[in-house]
């Protein structure tokens, strides 16, 4: 048996620490850092954990030896009891297959293309927002993002619209990730068979899920048709070996991941980033200056987007600060190194974004909301590991470039019309589930976009 030499906390010390680790998870693990180094280390009885929180090994779990590294550990099976043994959570040569045929709904012209997807989604929410203007009444913008990201996705891989079934499909996705949590910050938890009334609106919650995407699929084979879309790749989907079809679990488990994934993450993104937008004027204003400069009250396309830089930075600063995926684990296969010190066989790997994207070595001001830290030189200049919002190595987001994309084209569409205040009655505190949301939500008020003139006009 191997014993670690990383700095840490044993399991009498741990235990000590168990109400915060369960309270303030991130304090925590920023607080450990601090007073261990990038190298910490956790006993829980037999379990080993390290937490990584250096560029050189996150590359080396992440890339350089990401064969080693499994996804066998709590967070991400407690994940499969939502999506089952779909991309996210899959391993090995499945997860490679899994990957192979998902790729192509990617594709470079796909994603050329998203805009036909997301600018009417937008355009009906902002029109929905015009009701609230007049009053000043505060809406949820984590609930809206999250309705709206969901319509998007929906129609753009699955080709259905979501827009009347989004209200009740968010709610499920938050129950069952609700539940999730739940059982990982309460081990002691009650078997999940029990009929108790967290575990039955988990199950309800999941049903409903089910059944949105079982009434999908037998849809497309009444029709005789899968079509070209993402469900159309995996219902038409035959194994090399056997050249037999996908199970219709293992097409749910696909679809549900990526409905899941696909605008849950993007929602959390741009609710911290108005939030953050909220809290620096001078970069709001310089965002609405930038989107009605460019596109002069025409509505943007995703050929757009490469002037519109400074657009990019506001959420790509926005994903530093709040990334959605706070936390990634995996788990030691056999024995390896790292930065000189031995891991077990078996030991859990911690890494958080959240953590080493606040590293001062590496982002100056840490705390700060400063867009302009994705300027290309000063991008350059910084280890590709220091920044993780999407992961790295060959499990990099499937659809970090959709995402990308599709934040963007939101933030012009929002910035066009409206400036997003925050509701000074409501405190926000960041609350780390799967991903990190805005605890209770986050409520904000309206107002119109505001633009600088420009010499010309100011002269006038």
């Amino acid at each position: 048996m191997v014993t670690t030499t990383i700095p840490g906390l044993n399991s009498r010390q741990l235990l000590g620490q168990l109400k915060r680790v369960q309270s303030d998870t991130l304090g925590f693990l920023m607080d450990c850092v601090k007073t261990y180094g990038d190298l910490v280390s956790f006993q829980a009885g037999p379990t080993t954990a390290v937490f990584v929180n250096q560029p050189e090994g996150v590359r080396h779990i992440l890339q350089d030896n990401a064969r080693n590294y499994s996804k066998d550990t709590v967070q991400y099976n407690a994940l499969s009891s939502i999506t089952g043994r779909g991309l996210l959570t899959s391993d090995g040569d499945l997860w490679f297959r899994q990957r192979r045929l998902e790729q192509p709904a990617f594709s470079r012209p796909r994603l050329a293309a998203l805009d036909t997807f997301v600018v009417p989604a937008v355009q009906r929410l902002l029109d929905h927002w015009e009701t609230h203007l007049p009053t000043r009444q505060s809406i949820d913008v984590d609930q809206h993002m999250m309705q709206v990201t969901l319509e998007i996705v929906g129609k753009a891989l699955f080709s259905i619209d979501l827009s009347s079934q989004a209200p009740a499909l968010t709610s499920a996705v938050l129950t069952t990730l609700d539940h999730i949590v739940h059982r990982a910050r309460n081990p002691i938890s009650l078997p999940a068979f029990l009929p108790t009334r967290r575990n039955l609106r988990f199950r309800a919650a999941l049903s409903t899920l089910d059944a949105a995407v079982y009434d999908l699929m037998a849809a497309r084979q009444e029709a005789g048709d899968p079509g070209d879309d993402m469900l159309g790749m995996l219902m038409k989907a035959r194994d090399e070996e056997t050249g037999q079809p996908m199970s219709e679990r293992q097409v749910r488990d696909e679809v549900i991941t990526l409905l899941i994934a696909g605008h849950e993450t993007v929602a959390s993104a741009l609710t911290w980033t108005f939030h953050l937008l909220a809290a620096n004027p001078d970069a709001r204003q310089r965002l609405e200056n930038e989107v009605h400069s460019v596109l002069g009250g025409r509505l943007p396309t995703t050929a757009d987007l490469p002037n519109l830089p400074y657009t990019g930075w506001v959420f790509s600063e926005a994903l530093r600060l709040y990334p959605p995926a706070w936390l990634i684990t995996r788990k030691a296969l056999a024995e390896d190194q790292i930065s000189g010190h031995t891991l077990a066989p078996g030991t859990l790997i911690i890494l958080s974004p959240y953590v080493l994207q606040r590293a001062p070595a590496y982002w100056p001001e840490p705390e700060r909301f400063l867009p302009e830290r994705f300027e290309p030189s000063t991008e350059k200049a910084r280890p590709r590991y220091a920044y993780i919002p999407f992961g790295g190595g060959p499990r990099l987001c499937i659809g970090s470039n959709f995402a990308q994309i599709e934040a963007q084209l939101i933030l012009a569409l929002v910035a066009q019309r409206f400036r997003l205040e925050s509701d000074a009655s409501a405190a926000v505190v960041a609350d780390p589930l799967v991903t990190i949301r805005p605890r209770g939500g986050l409520h904000m008020t309206l107002s119109r976009s505001q633009p600088e003139p420009t010499p010309a006009e100011a002269a006038v």
